[in-house]
């Protein structure tokens, strides 16, 4: 009686942890089939082909049904978000942009302030109409706010870790308006291929229960990702001379930013779709290149126009001042994570390393 009790605990464990990983094998291909249609989507805004980014948008919400709950409901309230402005955009009535907007705000998507930014959307729904449901929603969001969950980073270790092997640290920042979790998914795995501590905080200015983002105050950003270095660094989890950042479009701005402002911690920066909207000064500019600091930046071909314009001033700059800046353009890129991500990531990650050696051998 005893072996067939235990046969069957055997049995049942194996058969949950087969189920766990059926669960978590069909997520992550249901995450890279809803990456690739958010890809086509934005392809197709690009080149103003309305009624197909609708259809892809559409696809996004059904795709995304598998995925976790909070990276499901960030998908599914930023697509109708989009669908909402490409409905205005293609001359349907305003009741069908109202209904696709009022299902975004239903599943969390309440930046009202970048709404408030888009003159078409706000004119087919009517601005009395659009500040009537902020309304409701914002009450709503303050009803929520005090149950919200807290928000831990999210951390990856390589195999066979240990802490006294004094391991590189990239801290990773999602883009505004941004889910962190689903951010973090692009770099499952990434911390064997690296060899290194990979950790995804969430943005400082939390805009719903699933939505974060980054702000460009500095001085808001700088203390809590410092903090979090300081976190694993006294604690000999991670090497303080090899700490780097790296971030997607409003993180990608903080990343490269706080490279070069703060070289005493971060020896470097991967940005992708980045942008820099201010004057860095050429003082701050030699300071970094005389600590070493690195900048790798991918954009894309079908970038923002002024994104572009901003990351190839800031490329110059940085070069200008000798810092090593490599910026690589990539063909049928849009404003978005890279859909090569793993190769533009073991890429940039190749470029960077020297310059953390030698910058740490100048320092001993």
């Amino acid at each position: 009686m005893f072996r067939k009790r235990k046969l069957i605990s055997f049995l049942l464990i194996s058969s949950s942890l087969l189920i766990h990983s059926r669960a978590i094998a069909q997520a992550s291909e249901a995450f890279e089939f809803t990456r690739a249609d958010w890809h086509l989507a934005g392809i197709s805004e690009y080149h103003s082909d309305w009624q197909a980014a609708i259809d892809y948008y559409q696809k996004v919400i059904q795709e995304s049904y598998i995925l976790p709950l909070d990276i499901r409901e960030w998908y599914r309230g930023t697509a109708y978000y989009g669908i909402a402005r490409c409905e205005c955009r293609i001359g349907k009535n305003s009741v069908a942009v109202r209904t696709s907007l009022s299902k975004a705000f239903s599943h969390h998507f309440w930046n009202f302030a970048l709404i408030a930014t888009d003159s078409e959307l706000m004119s087919d729904c009517g601005r009395p109409w659009l500040d009537s449901l902020s309304r409701i929603w914002s009450n709503i969001l303050d009803e929520e706010r005090p149950f919200w969950q807290e928000q831990a980073p999210i951390i990856f270790y390589p195999d066979g870790y240990d802490s006294s092997a004094r391991w590189p640290l990239i801290v990773a920042m999602h883009g505004g308006n941004g889910n962190y979790e689903s951010f973090a998914e692009h770099w499952r795995g990434m911390a064997n291929a690296l060899k290194a501590v990979i950790v995804i905080p969430a943005g400082v200015i939390r805009e719903s229960q699933i939505t974060n983002t980054w702000g460009s105050d500095m001085s808001l950003i700088e203390k809590p990702i410092k903090d979090l270095v300081s976190r694993f660094t006294s604690k000999h989890w991670a090497d303080p001379s090899h700490v780097y950042l790296a971030g997607f479009s409003q993180g990608a701005q903080a990343s490269m930013e706080l490279a070069v402002m703060r070289p005493d911690v971060f020896r470097g920066a991967i940005a992708m779709s980045g942008f820099v909207d201010r004057s860095i000064s050429d003082s701050i500019l030699r300071k970094a290149h005389d600590r070493g600091v690195r900048i790798f930046a991918v954009s894309g071909e079908d970038e923002v126009p002024s994104f572009r314009e901003e990351i190839d001033t800031f490329h110059v700059s940085c070069t200008k001042a000798g810092i090593p800046f490599e910026l690589n353009i990539a063909p049928g890129m849009i404003h978005e994570v890279p859909l090569d991500f793993r190769a533009q990531l073991l890429q940039a990650w190749e470029w960077l390393r020297p310059s953390s050696q030698s910058a740490r051998q100048g320092q001993e």
